[in-house]
């Protein structure tokens, strides 16, 4: 009756895990490391395990090609991998628990792992880190297997599954290193030689087949270590530790003070749980150094590395669930009820990390598909696509819209690759400072054109430019000062009569007489006979490229907008409207001639 007690509710576990893990699995789209494993894996077999195009084994990036070739390369089909595996570190964790601990402690740990919004996290995202942590837990399990029963059997599936995970990422090494200090552990004090011996046999197997990977990938890996010099330092391992403690606690979908409060429920119970598993005889104490190593070895190895993620030491996140549960067991001896609150308490902070994960759109990973499904659904036929940053290529690849010039570029080629459009459409990705620190981009073409649209899409912008160089003199001369120091000496229109769906392009003229010290954007609207506000589009001037506080004195500058209508605007007088705000604050610039600091320059008409 017991055991059938148990597979139901290891069974109900194991449902609910499957459905967090498959929920709204396509809801977000397809990333750029996403799309680097996408493409990688469509590669000939040969290719893919070759080493040289990544910096991680190849082990997750040949299972994912042979998964690609069976279910093919939507997100659902590439997203489907990492939750199967996912899936499966749920009875792994109450396989190893129900070892380390016993069965209700396995049971407990079970749960936490379904409700972790990391694992969720990444077993919704077509990486390496499920596969890892999966082949972790297994690779410790048989570790505690082969101590208590040696035989060949424990022996060839540690193997396997360590194997697997060396294959998978290279933190799996600092793992391999925490079993060997259990079993050395654990045999020395008893003088079981000719098992340390046989142990040290299994080690030399993994390490020559590893060799083969070691040798074609040596030259990648030796060119990516930082050659940074970074002293050790308690802060760094305070800093490690908190992010990656977070991450298991918390997850990635929540705002730090949120996650800091989930953090610091948690901590109580992991403390418990390790200072149970420091008594004399705990079952549990080798799993004090499945949490612990792998994380000293991340802190050592810092000032080497070119960089450090939290998700690199998701492969112990079973040991901390696992501790959080031997923490609750604990308590639950010295009172019952701590059973259930523990319980509670966790299962809420989870809930709450899995919340932000599931609801809150800001902390999604990109919108990089949503972006092109816009310029797909707005570009014109003759309309150009320039990509800014190759970094981009493999997810632009992933969601390339049919039927549409494309270009990587940079602002030597932009005259020639412009020549004859009229619209161009500008997409820069990543880390602008890493390509166009200056913003020649944007530049060149806000001078050559008027800027019709900007939007910003999470790891990437994107902007329209309608290309046209404007007067060197203004159609029509103002004198009109907006604050103290800054002068509208005109502006020009490239029509007066429009119909729905119309573009105006409009060209303010600019001048200071003195040095400005503060960043303004301007404002330039388009309303209707009745007020209601038809086009607009707000920007610093020259697209961005030229804010306020580097405008030389006395220098006339050219500042281009494209105002946009509906296809479905009203006919009738439209009123034209510009003026200046602080970029911060929003306050407006005053204008003497204006009681609501906002310019009328004239009206046009709509058709």
């Amino acid at each position: 009756m017991q055991k059938t007690t148990t597979r139901l509710i290891l069974l109900s576990i194991l449902l609910l895990a499957c459905g967090l893990r498959l929920h709204a699995i396509e809801r977000q789209d397809i990333w750029g490391d996403e799309a680097f494993s996408i493409w990688l894996s469509q590669q000939p077999l040969p290719a893919v395990i070759a080493g040289g195009a990544d910096t991680h084994p190849p082990g997750y990036p040949l299972l994912l090609a042979l998964w690609m070739r069976a279910l093919g390369s939507s997100p659902l089909a590439v997203r489907a991998l990492s939750a199967l595996t996912g899936l499966l570190i749920v009875p792994a964790a109450y396989v190893l628990g129900r070892r380390a601990l016993r069965p209700p402690a396995g049971l407990l740990a079970a749960l936490l792992t379904t409700a972790s919004p990391a694992l969720v996290y990444y077993a919704q995202e077509t990486r390496m880190y499920s596969q890892l942590t999966l082949c972790a837990a297994l690779s410790f399990y048989w570790t505690l297997r082969w101590l208590d029963a040696p035989t060949r059997k424990n022996q060839l599936l540690y193997l396997l599954f360590t194997l697997a995970a060396a294959y998978t990422h290279y933190y799996a090494f600092f793992l391999i290193l925490a079993e060997n200090m259990v079993v050395c552990w654990q045999q020395w004090p008893r003088q079981k030689r000719h098992t340390l011996i046989r142990w040290l046999g299994m080690e030399t197997t993994l390490v020559l087949a590893y060799l083969p990977w070691l040798a074609v990938q040596y030259n990648f890996l030796s060119g990516k270590v930082s050659a940074r010099v970074t002293a050790w330092s308690l802060s760094t391992a305070w800093e490690i530790a908190r992010e990656t403690f977070t991450l298991f606690s918390a997850g990635l979908a929540l705002d730090p003070q949120s996650a800091r409060a989930i953090t610091i429920a948690f901590l109580p119970l992991l403390l418990v749980g390790i200072g149970a598993a420091l008594r004399k005889n705990a079952r549990h104490r080798p799993l004090i150094a499945y949490l612990l190593l792998p994380f000293i070895c991340a802190w050592a190895v810092n000032p080497l590395m070119p960089f450090y993620f939290p998700r690199y030491l998701l492969l112990i996140a079973p040991a901390f669930y696992l501790l959080l549960a031997a923490g609750i067991m604990a308590l639950r001896r010295r009172w019952e009820p701590f059973l259930y609150l523990g319980t509670a308490l966790l299962l809420l902070g989870s809930g709450w990390g899995l919340h932000g994960y599931y609801t809150d759109a800001h902390y999604v990973k990109g919108r990089y598909g949503e972006m092109l499904h816009y310029v797909k659904e707005h570009a014109r036929p003759d309309d150009l696509l320039l990509l800014a940053n190759p970094l981009q290529i493999r997810i632009f690849e992933y969601y390339q819209p049919t039927q549409l010039d494309h270009a990587f570029t940079n602002t030597g080629t932009l005259p020639e690759l412009t020549a004859g459009r009229e619209r161009v459409w500008l997409v820069r990705y990543g880390n602008r400072a890493e390509y166009d620190p200056a913003d020649q981009l944007n530049g060149w073409l806000s001078t050559h054109g008027s800027k019709a649209h900007a939007s910003g899409w999470k790891d990437a912008d994107l902007a329209l430019y309608i290309l046209g160089t404007a007067a060197s003199t203004p159609q029509h001369p103002l004198n009109i000062d907006l604050g103290a120091a800054i002068h509208l000496r005109g502006y020009s229109l490239s029509a007066e009569r429009l119909s729905p769906g119309d573009t105006l392009l409009l060209t303010l003229y600019w001048e200071t007489g003195a040095a400005l010290d503060q960043r303004y954007t301007v404002f330039t609207h388009l309303l209707d006979a009745g007020g209601v506000l038809q086009a607009q589009l707000d920007n610093e001037p020259q697209g961005g490229s030229l804010p306020t506080d580097s405008w030389a004195t006395g220098e006339l500058i050219r500042d281009n907008y494209a105002l946009t209508l509906p296809p479905d605007a009203p006919p009738g007088a439209y009123t034209l409207r510009v003026g200046m705000y602080h970029w911060q604050t929003g306050a407006r610039l005053p204008v003497p001639t204006a009681a609501d600091d906002q310019l009328t320059l004239q009206t046009v008409a709509v058709q």
